[in-house]
């Protein structure tokens, strides 16, 4: 699906991940384009648990779910290609730098991007950015798992 496939199509992407509620942490893929480049948001409200630690009275989105959020937009760019099925996939290297804390509420919008083929990795440009202030930036790697949808 193209970015000009917009609607129908893209609300059903995140449908295809492998994850289910409470660990799924993509709320809206606004473009994508298959094997290349996708747009998607992960909306926070502060009622999520996990904000019930992190941290008591000031709770910040943990920089790790930032980059689970990061992947799971990067597993529907490069593993769910068009015109075949979905393919699986684990995280299996992330290198990213958390510029400045999230805090709820907040619309995360996410970006990914394809940069590079190596056999059955994937390795992804990847940014997050919040009200158009980078929250964090980087790239992370995923490998491919034929016949399966995750793990």
């Amino acid at each position: 699906m193209s970015a000009g496939g917009a609607g129908e199509g893209l609300r059903g992407l995140i449908e295809r991940l492998p994850h289910g509620e409470p660990f799924r942490f993509l709320t809206e893929v606004t473009s994508l384009e298959a094997g290349r480049a996708g747009v998607g948001v992960w909306r926070v409200t502060g009622s999520e648990g996990f904000f019930a630690g992190h941290f008591p009275g000031r709770p910040v989105v943990p920089g790790v779910l930032i980059a689970e959020a990061l992947a799971q937009l990067s597993g529907l760019v490069g593993l769910h290609v068009e015109g075949g099925g979905p393919r699986g996939g684990r995280l299996a290297h992330v290198d990213l730098r958390i510029e400045r804390g999230v805090e709820p509420p907040a619309a995360i919008e996410m970006r990914s991007s394809l940069a590079r083929e190596m056999g059955a990795l994937r390795m992804f440009e990847v940014s997050a950015s919040v009200d158009g202030a980078r929250v964090a930036r980087g790239t992370l790697t995923l490998a491919v798992v034929e016949g399966g949808s995750g793990p």
